[in-house]
């Protein structure tokens, strides 16, 4: 188990003084590279060895949004390891009352970076400094997004640099930052969240964003030229 406290910093709240899922994200990220790095299997590491822990998927539970200059907690643990497949388990909490205001799960794919396929060959000392804890006590949706028949087109975007991290890819903030990009207004009051990362994005892609909104959930799918999926996201209000 790994933690870090932060204040929430004026860059990263939305226009109603609340932290943006965008800055959750990284937050949590943060959280698990600061682990990966503390523990001498990080980003040198990972070059080193041509892999990655590659995001497959994200659903995060909003209780209460932190606001700005509130101080808090973020907490990740490993929770599940199977072949080349890790999940992840994530809190946020107030660091001075100890209130629970977001969770988290995620599935990661530990990937060969020179062949972009899957590596089943995780090095011990990864197993070792992760370790594998008790998933956190609350439910999580099962299976994948369902994709509304009937999806809105709305404008390309164009992969940036901006847009990229250490792994050439499009960063799993940003992507999320994307998705968010084309919401309606007022939609930013959900409390659940989900994305599965189905293609990684890189520079110069375009991206193809279609959107849904039905029965208080707003679907969002980012495809590529094909018509294929690379990202689906859905955002809603007190789902199980």
């Amino acid at each position: 188990m790994y933690s870090f406290t932060e204040r929430i910093r004026y860059t990263e709240i939305d226009e109603n003084r609340n932290l943006s899922l965008t800055s959750i994200i990284n937050f949590m990220q943060d959280c698990c590279i600061y682990e990966a790095e503390d523990g001498g299997i990080g980003i040198d590491w990972l070059k080193e060895h041509h892999t990655a822990w590659m995001l497959t998927s994200w659903q995060v539970k909003i209780l209460r949004r932190p606001v700005f200059c509130e101080h808090v907690k973020i907490t990740t643990w490993a929770c599940g390891f199977r072949h080349f497949l890790g999940k992840r388990n994530f809190t946020i909490e107030n660091s001075e009352t100890g209130e629970l205001l977001i969770y988290a799960y995620s599935e990661w794919a530990y990937v060969n970076t020179e062949t972009g396929k899957p590596e089943r060959n995780v090095p011990e000392k990864e197993i070792e400094v992760y370790g594998i804890r008790e998933p956190l006590d609350r439910e999580f949706e099962k299976g994948r997004i369902p994709v509304p028949e009937t999806l809105e087109a709305v404008a390309p975007i164009t992969v940036t640099a901006l847009h990229l991290d250490t792994n050439h890819h499009v960063n799993n903030g940003q992507y999320v930052a994307l998705a968010c990009s084309v919401l309606p207004k007022g939609t930013a009051s959900f409390t659940d969240f989900r994305c599965e990362v189905r293609q990684q994005s890189v520079l110069g892609d375009i991206l193809f964003p279609y959107i849904s909104e039905q029965d208080g959930i707003t679907t969002v799918v980012l495809n590529d030229q094909e018509g294929k999926p690379k990202l689906i996201a859905r955002f809603a209000k007190n789902q199980p």
